[in-house]
């Protein structure tokens, strides 16, 4: 069984986070993660996408992203593991961004393999830690 992993990036000053509610993704579609730098600035970028129920991270990136380049990531739901899908065959997906900057745009596309049909796109959300 997988352990949950600790982000590394939480609690850390100089961090901004963004995320987003779980999706479901079925065998036959994908998840698209896409992000682009909106700061005058570099900003070095941690992103990735976790199961729900459990915490699994399912996959992890980083990268530096120069001012108004953008960085994605797909991620195929027939190459999920079979445990991550539930008796109705979704499986349940959310993605988070970490970003040294605050201007950090992104958001998350869930489309058909076959067709690339898009069924749903959402802007993440920046996250607000109150202590």
């Amino acid at each position: 069984m997988d352990k949950p992993r600790h982000d590394a990036t939480l609690g850390t000053h100089g961090w901004f986070a963004f995320a987003a509610a779980p999706v479901g993704l079925t065998a036959g579609q994908s998840f698209r993660l896409s992000i682009v730098n909106l700061c005058s600035s570099h900003a070095t970028v941690l992103y990735g996408v976790w199961q729900n129920p459990r915490p699994i991270l399912l996959l992890e990136d980083s990268c530096s992203l120069a001012p108004g380049e953008a960085q994605g990531c797909d991620l195929k739901g027939s190459d999920l593991p079979k445990d991550a899908f539930d008796n109705t065959g979704r499986a349940q997906v959310r993605p988070f961004v970490r970003s040294s900057c605050r201007s950090i745009c992104a958001n998350l596309e869930v489309f058909d393999s076959e067709t690339a049909r898009t069924s749903i796109a959402l802007p993440l959300q920046a996250v607000v830690h109150r202590d």
